[in-house]
């Protein structure tokens, strides 16, 4: 017994200098992507292999190629990442690249679709300026981690966090939620990360972590396992110290950031906004659920005008859920022309008509103006827009004004019309036994005295009606 005490203190010795060894191979390797601990390989190296930095932030007295500024434009990527999202950013590289100005995504977000992250992530990839990731408010998880890590420069507000990028499965008739662990999926998403986030310097270790390990960072240790570049307060902090940096870009060449410290906000349009406003899960479920509800009890039922409702809120849904805008908005000035065109050939004005109008407008919001879309100018699709709506709101005025005004007659006593008391003039002589013709507001009546002659041209007031012969009197 005493031998094996003696063994004891020796033994927590061991113990000790193994999770010493552990706790710094663990340190060396989320420091360094391509870092080793005697012969096992860093995560990093494993999924990326041996990265060099190529593209990103590039240190001082690096050569360059051109200039960048001095203009900022910042825009909002505030909420659920979606489709909307990616058509957001993209237009603002479109807009940062004709102005040759430097582009600042603020990035709030728990995360989002992975379809248009990726998007995003290849947008940036291609653009011919600098684009700038900025953290700020709470957070930017999943789909906003990969989003910055993937920018040109990553920035973060302090007290900010990153990271849990494992991917996760919304089922929409349960509402549960389940990670993905299938290697098909994960093995591209690591990939991207490799080749959009490692080859800007980011550390692969701690990109590969946020995958498989759910890792989370906040602002210092982000930086310290160098996963970003800066840590900035504000915009005005940030391109304060991005002015004078130089930046090499995946599209072609390096730049230098030449800035004033000036910005301008871009906010999204009114496609953008329907469209990110649709793409929230609950609202597009329950938009489809109601519409095929009203369809199928609108046809099941024969109050067919309904079933139109019940198709403009599937499509919106649909919309919601990721079916291409561009064929929507398509669909939707189709179907509203036809609607108004059934409403035209058919009396009334009402849930036809107006759900006719509602298509048409929504589908013409719809529609991919501007940089994104069409050959025109911003201003001129702003321009025609506005035309458009105005035409719209004075077609709903009209046709709640028409709707009014059928409620009104409709609550109205119905007034019913009879013969008796009105007075008319006799065209033939008339006796109590012989019936002659009189005239009463223009028609031809049958018709006997109740008592006396009348003669012709006499006028006369109907006191009785025995079925088609009428009982008249002088009025006089």
């Amino acid at each position: 017994m005493r031998g094996v005490g003696a063994r004891r203190p020796l033994f927590f010795i061991l113990l000790s200098a193994i999770l010493v060894l552990s706790t710094a191979s663990t340190l060396a390797s989320a420091n360094d992507g391509n870092a080793t601990v005697g012969s096992q390989v860093s995560l990093g190296q494993k999924y990326c292999g041996n990265v060099e930095k190529k593209y990103g932030l590039m240190p001082q007295g690096t050569s360059y190629d051109r200039i960048v500024g001095p203009k900022v434009y910042v825009i909002d990527v505030d909420g659920v990442i979606d489709a909307a999202t990616a058509d957001y950013i993209k237009a603002g590289i479109e807009k940062a690249e004709s102005d040759n100005a430097v582009l600042i995504i603020r990035l709030n977000t728990p995360g989002g679709y992975l379809d248009a992250a990726l998007s995003i992530v290849t947008n940036i990839s291609n653009a011919r300026v600098p684009v700038v990731g900025f953290v700020v408010k709470r957070w930017a998880e999943s789909a906003g981690t990969l989003i910055l890590v993937s920018t040109h420069v990553a920035a973060m507000q302090p007290g900010t966090i990153i990271g849990s990028l494992q991917p996760v499965e919304y089922n929409p008739t349960t509402g549960a939620y389940e990670p993905v662990n299938e290697s098909k999926i994960i093995n591209p998403i690591i990939k991207v990360l490799c080749e959009h986030g490692a080859t800007r310097g980011r550390n692969s270790t701690a990109l590969v972590r946020f995958i498989l390990k759910n890792d989370n960072y906040g602002a210092d240790e982000a930086l310290r396992y160098h996963v970003i570049d800066l840590i900035a307060r504000d915009v005005p902090d940030l391109i304060g110290k991005l002015n004078g940096s130089v930046v090499s870009l995946p599209s072609g060449g390096t730049v230098k950031l030449v800035l004033n410290g000036e910005y301008e906000e871009i906010p999204p349009g009114p496609r953008i906004t329907l469209l990110h406003t649709l793409s929230d899960p609950i609202l597009s479920g329950l938009l489809v659920s109601l519409g095929m509800l009203i369809i199928l009890f609108g046809l099941a039922s024969g109050h067919y005008a309904s079933a139109a409702i019940g198709v403009l809120l599937l499509l919106m849904g649909l919309v919601g859920t990721g079916f291409n805008p561009n064929k929507a908005s398509i669909i939707l000035l189709g179907l509203g022309a036809l609607l108004l065109l059934i409403e035209f050939y058919t009396p009334g004005f009402g849930i036809v008509g107006g759900t006719g109008i509602a298509m048409i407008v929504l589908g013409i919001a719809l529609l991919p103006l501007g940089s994104s879309g069409f050959a025109i100018s911003p201003e001129y699709a702003s321009s025609i827009l506005k035309a458009v709506y105005g035409i719209g709101a004075g077609f709903a005025v009209f046709t709640a004004f028409i709707v009014y005004k059928i409620i009104q007659v409709r609550r109205r006593k119905p007034i019913v019309w009879t013969i008796i008391g009105e007075v008319g003039r006799a065209v033939d002589e008339i006796s109590e036994d012989k019936p002659g013709f009189i005239i009463i507001e223009g028609e031809y009546w049958k018709a006997v005295s109740r008592r006396g002659v009348i003669k012709p041209g006499e006028r006369v007031r109907v006191v009785e009606k025995r079925g088609p012969i009428l009982v008249v009197e002088k009025a006089d």
